[in-house]
């Protein structure tokens, strides 16, 4: 399904950020995940490994610098396309 990650800016006005700089949502939004993300911010992901106790994980395949990296539910801005 295509997503919209939110803006670095509304993350880290909704979780404030770690000692290292990096965002302290479910799993951690990177400075490597920001910058690898297209201008628009909508990436293809699929649901990875279920849902767990922070909602559902996600994975973008379609990018190789995101390829081993999870998104969470709380990183998401807008569901543009559900998945079939």
């Amino acid at each position: 399904m295509k997503v919209k990650i939110k803006t670095w800016e509304a993350m880290e006005k909704e979780f404030g950020l770690y000692d290292d700089g990096d965002i302290p949502c479910a799993f951690g939004f990177l400075e490597c995940m920001e910058q690898a993300l297209p201008e628009d911010r909508v990436i293809d992901v699929r649901v990875d490994i279920g849902q767990d106790s922070t909602g559902t994980v996600y994975r973008c395949d379609a990018i190789e610098q995101l390829r081993h990296l999870w998104f969470s539910d709380d990183m998401i801005e807008e569901i543009i396309t559900e998945e079939k």
